[in-house]
Parts: structure tokens; sequence; C-alpha cells
């Protein structure tokens, strides 16, 4: 019989795909359902849907076999107890201070629900961006975890990088393996032609760490015409706010359109209308919207703060100094004094650089030996 991984991945919710640990998830369990049976516990609907939108029971994915569970007032109900119930070899949990999965997960092996070693994956919660958001109730979060919840963890890093970070904040001597994020190449997005204005993207969610504000300060900055489209779940009220307002005193020629939230379709549609993608986000240890972006041949103009580094040498984007709207205004003016066909160079690098990480991380190989490391 094949190892049994159990997962919790509270975005895993039905009809979720634009999230990239969704995506991230998919692509891991398809290369490898072949060694390992992959078992998948999710909530059963949106943060702030009041109906479930999942089937009851196990539903086959396919790559996957998954558990949509109902969602109580203090977050996910019966997780201790179905963790303790479903037999497994690995228990695979995503974040550190997740509430509805990782915690109760941790609290039910501390009870000896669960015998199996944890693989946990912090998904960039340690970068110095990161930890910078709430710092004082992170930093007594991690103190009393290190004591009371860190045991038997075998720790999950994305990068050499996301590992240095990992170091400084989790117990002395705990083991970090290094296994890139899985992502498979989509298709090449199918682009409208050029128009007047440059049409610029934001793709993910709308709190600090983001650096939505930082974006919208290079456009008040901008002098081409430019329309630009934000997409995602305003999860943190005051940025939102703050946000809504730097929009209001940007200049007429600088036309922005709130999409919200999209689907994954919707968001490839979208990189297909836009000619740059713009994230002066605080922190990444990966970057899934940034990956997508390149992916589909939009290059990126983001921070130096993500492993996505050295773009303008590939002609593939740029990666700025953190918090310097400034300089992202000025690349926003250079780039949209380019011709169409100047530009379609750009998208040749853009693509290219996506398809390289693809080809060389080694995340399948470096996933499974992970997964092996922890049955060991």
């Amino acid at each position: 019989m094949k190892p049994t991984v159990l997962v919790a991945l509270g975005c895993f919710w039905p009809g979720n795909d634009a999230s990239g640990p969704n995506q991230s998830f998919i692509a891991l369990a398809s290369a490898l359902h072949d060694e390992f049976d992959f078992r998948v516990l999710a909530r059963d609907r949106a943060p702030g849907a009041t109906t479930r939108a999942a089937a009851r029971g196990w539903v086959d994915l396919g790559y996957a076999k998954a558990l949509y569970l109902p969602v109580g007032r203090f977050g996910v109900k019966r997780v201790t107890r179905v963790i303790k119930q479903t037999p497994h070899d690995v228990l695979w949990l995503n974040s550190v201070y997740d509430r509805e999965f990782t915690l109760p997960a941790l609290a039910a092996r501390v009870g000896r629900a669960s015998h199996a070693r944890a693989i946990l994956s912090p998904r960039g919660e340690f970068g110095e961006g990161a930890l910078a958001v709430k710092a004082v109730k992170k930093r007594l979060f991690l103190s009393a975890a290190r004591v009371l919840l860190w045991r038997n963890i075998l720790w999950h890093a994305t990068s050499e990088a996301e590992a240095r970070d990992m170091a400084a904040h989790i117990p002395r001597g705990a083991e970090i393996v290094v296994a890139p994020n899985l992502r498979l190449m989509p298709p090449p997005a199918r682009f409208e032609p050029p128009g007047e204005a440059l049409r610029a993207i934001f793709v993910g969610r709308i709190v600090p760490i983001k650096g939505l504000d930082i974006a919208l300060q290079a456009m008040a900055q901008v002098r081409a015409r430019v329309i630009f489209d934000i997409y995602g779940p305003p999860e943190d009220e005051a940025t939102y706010r703050r946000c809504r307002d730097l929009t209001k005193a940007l200049p007429s020629h600088i036309a922005v359109n709130w999409r919200g939230a999209a689907t994954n379709a919707e968001i490839f549609e979208a990189l297909g209308r836009s000619d740059v993608f713009v994230s002066p986000t605080g922190g990444e240890n990966f970057g899934h919207a940034i990956f997508e972006a390149l992916a589909c041949g939009v290059p990126a103009l983001i921070s130096d703060r993500t492993p996505w580094r050295g773009l303008e040498a590939r002609r593939a984007g740029w990666d700025l100094p953190l918090g310097d709207a400034a300089a992202f205004a000025a690349v926003l003016e250079r780039y949209a004094a380019l011709p169409g066909d100047a530009r379609a160079g750009w998208r040749e690098g853009a693509r290219a650089a996506a398809r390289t990480y693809v080809e060389t991380s080694g995340a399948a190989a470096s996933s499974a030996a992970l997964i092996r490391r922890a049955l060991a």
C-alpha cells in the first residue's frame, strides 16, 4: 500500500482555484500520486459564506481525496477527530498561525491523536516583511509555540533563503528540508493588441504586506495613461480603505478598476489583457501570482523581497527596492513609451523565466524526498 499523506490546507475550499498554494498542491499530488496517497482536509465554504459548497464525505479528485469540513464560530469543526480517525503516515500542515487546521492539529499531536511525523510549511511567514505585521502578537505566539507545539516536526522551506529565515525562529536543531514549490506551465495567454493606455494589473490579497498602497503611490507619479486593474479580496479593512483613498487622489489619466476576487480562469484572461504585472510586495517565499504572470508572458514589476531576482537582465521584468514608489513609476513611464513590437521581447522573456523555473527547480523530486524524509 502507498503511504498516506494527510494534508491540511485551509485555502482549498471548493472553487478556490486562484490560490497559489492550491495550484502548487494540485501539481504536487498529480506528479506524485503513483507513489503516495494524498488526502486533503479543507473548509467546506469560502470565508464569510453561510452555506456549504461541497459534498459530504470523502470526494475523489483523481489526484487526491478531499474531505470538506464544516465551519463553526471558532474555525473548522471536527478536524481533531478526523485526524485521529483517518489512518495516515505523514501529516502535512500549511501556515504556522492557521487557527482552523494547523493549531488544532498540533494540539492533537500533543494529545497523541496522531503519531505520524508532521511536515510544517510556513509559506513565507518567517520573512522579515511578514513578521513586521502585528509583530508583538507574533513574537508572543512564536515563543509559546516553540515550547508547547513544535515537537517532532520536519520543517519545509521552499528556498534556501526561506530556510535561513526559519532557522532564526524555530527550535534549535530542528530539521529543515528545502523543496521548491511545484508549478506547471499554463498555455500561453491570448493577448489583446496594446491600446493607447498602459494596462497594468495587480493580483493578490489586499493586506499590508502585498504593497498595493505602494503601487498606487507609484501610479500617482506616472504621466502616461494607465488602466490599473486590481484583483483580490479585501482581507484587511484598514489597508483597503487606505488604498481606496489613494485611488481617489490619482490624476484623471490613471483609471483604476477594483475587480475583487476572481477564479483562476478569470485571472488568466485578465493577464491576457495586461501589459505589466505590478506587485511591490513586502516579501514572498515564492510568489505564485508572480509566477503566473510570467508564465502567461506578462513582465513583472516587483520588489526585491521575492526569489524572482535579476528579471531585467532576462527582459522578464524588474525587481526594485521595496517601498521606492518613484522607481516603480519610472519603470512604468519607460515601458508605456515602448511600442507594441518592442514589448513582444519582454513577453517572451517573461515566459522564458517561468519555463526555466519549471524545468530546473527539481520540485517534484525534492517534494518526494521531503515526504520520504518524514516517513523515515
